[in-house]
């Protein structure tokens, strides 16, 4: 035992951990580290080119936050929001000044690996686009189609049948697998809405700020502000992380974690190795998300059920890629980690980040992801722990589990160079915001920490999805927007100017996380 602490009200002594763990269940493959340290972007001629303009990009100046034309932008914005009291016009004015703040803080941000797999989703579209594709993709440059990203999803989209409301007011379902398409019909055109090819994209790209807490951030909370602020940290970071979308066959991610006979045939690309060359669209799409995830695809009769890597899905025949799942995981926890790294050391505390469930719920596909989820973070802790030394605890709430493997409630994962000596880890019940302090023992270096919250976003909605079809309790999307301020400083229709293809950030293991035009300095340097 290495020592007594306090956090969420309770007292106990924590355990350590080394970083030796034991075989996973999940197989020896499970265990490779991925992506690999030192790893380098390869870049082709199309991609090099992209990235040379992203050297002009002009980062957003944040001198002149204007919080009267903010709020003007937001009572312009078609949609009426699900309740206003989670609007800038409704907080006190003496907070203006630090709401002024939280809209220069706000930026979109993908991780290194993504920047490569947009260049190359570009490069696949421009070279056997159809005529509609053509005209779209051809004249985008890497900001541009971020910006197409983010400003072109849905205001809502949620269910097993697409149902969606957008910036027209316009509400329906289903119809986005037909965007691009000559079978498309307005209003689902490809000119206007994304197409599920690039939600698949969307989906790895997240928007971070500082923020105000209005109130714990429960699953009920309705909007109500919370009047007792010694109950709640009032302020901290915020940042939507979206999972893997499942619950639509054939489409998303679903392509690469989910093997079965019907999908994973020659006619739509599946079966060739890595790097073999490609003829086809099928085959060459699938080629860009092998060189992604740096793992081969199947057809469905090389796979057979082992219990490891490969298990069982909900669906009877369907094979859930465990690799796959991990390794999608992934990029979305480097992204957290290395943001909340980042924002914390801009701020000089140490992090207490709030992790929930992405894709855990209704989108789930296997009764094993949970696990999957949880050992696959503890695997990012333990390999970025060098670089993590602004992040004091993760906090996983409302899990199922109370630990897998050696992530466990009350424990550290050690570290020589760490200030605190190592990340503490708690698995229990927390609201978002509720205050970081303990009922039996006061804990100042609690007090003092930045709090760094992750929602369960969706890459085709702006934040909060669900809230604009006024539906506050149903998800923890809508429930963020009803504490804290991401549908007004996360909406790139209103924070037009920081919620911009233009300010994209990147997070990477060797930079840290810089703006587009600072990274593409180092790396084409």
């Amino acid at each position: 035992m290495s020592g007594h602490r306090s956090v969420g009200f309770l007292s106990f002594a924590y355990r350590t951990f080394g970083i030796k763990a034991n075989m996973s269940t999940f197989g020896a493959e499970f265990e490779e580290v991925w992506p690999k340290p030192g790893a380098v972007i390869k870049l082709t001629e199309f991609g090099t080119k992209l990235l040379q303009k992203c050297l002009k990009v002009e980062k957003p100046d944040v001198s002149r936050i204007d919080i009267k034309s903010f709020i003007k932008k937001s009572s312009n914005f078609p949609v009426e929001f699900g309740t206003n009291t989670c609007r800038v016009i409704s907080q006190p004015k003496e907070r203006y000044p630090e709401i002024e703040k939280q809209i220069a803080s706000a930026y979109p941000i993908i991780h290194e690996r993504v920047l490569a797999l947009y260049l190359a989703f570009l490069e696949h579209k421009c070279k056997y686009g159809n005529k509609r594709e053509l005209e779209l993709y051809q004249n985008l440059t890497l900001t541009d189609f971020v910006q197409r990203l983010l400003a072109k999803r849905c205001v809502s989209f949620f269910g097993k049948n697409d149902k969606y409301l957008l910036l027209s007011r316009h509400r329906g379902c289903s119809g986005f697998l037909d965007i691009g398409t000559d079978g498309e019909k307005p209003p689902l055109l490809l000119e206007d809405v994304l197409c599920y090819d690039e939600i698949k994209l969307s989906a790895f790209l997240s928007v971070s700020s500082h923020t105000e807490f209005l109130n714990d951030g429960n699953r009920q909370n309705c909007g109500v502000i919370e009047r007792n602020k010694s109950r709640i940290e009032t302020d901290g970071v915020i940042i939507g992380l979206i999972g893997a979308r499942l619950v639509r066959r054939d489409v998303m991610e679903y392509q690469d974690i989910i093997i079965t006979s019907k999908q994973n045939t020659k006619e739509n690309g599946y079966g060739l190795p890595i790097d073999a060359k490609t003829n086809s669209r099928p085959a060459d799409y699938r080629r860009v998300w092998k060189q992604f995830y740096e793992e081969r695809d199947y057809l469905y009769e090389q796979v057979t059920l082992d219990g490891k890597r490969f298990g069982n899905a909900r669906a009877q025949k369907d094979i859930f890629d465990n690799v796959l799942m991990k390794k999608r995981y992934t990029i979305s926890f480097d992204t957290l980690l290395l943001e909340s790294e980042a924002r914390a050391a801009a701020a000089g505390k140490q992090a207490y980040i709030h992790v929930v469930g992405i894709g855990l719920g209704v989108w789930r596909a296997a009764e094993q992801q949970e696990k999957v989820f949880l050992e696959t973070f503890a695997q990012r802790l333990k390999l970025l722990l060098p670089k993590l030394s602004h992040i004091g605890v993760v906090h996983f709430s409302w899990f199922k589990l109370s630990e897998w493997g050696d992530l466990k409630h009350g424990g550290i994962y050690k570290s020589p160079t760490h200030p605190d000596g190592g990340i503490r880890t708690f698995l229990s019940k927390r609201n978002p915001a509720d205050k970081l302090v303990s009922i039996n023992m006061k804990s100042p270096e609690l007090e003092n920490m930045l709090l760094i919250v992750s929602y369960a976003w969706d890459g085709n909605a702006l934040p909060g999805n669900e809230f604009w079809m006024k539906m506050l309790k149903s998800t923890g999307d809508s429930s963020t927007a009803c504490s804290t301020l991401v549908t007004e400083l996360h909406n790139p229709h209103i924070n037009t100017e920081l919620v911009n293809g233009a300010n994209l950030h990147i997070a990477s293991e060797k930079y840290g996380v810089l703006h587009i035009a600072d990274y593409v300095k180092n790396i084409l340097e």
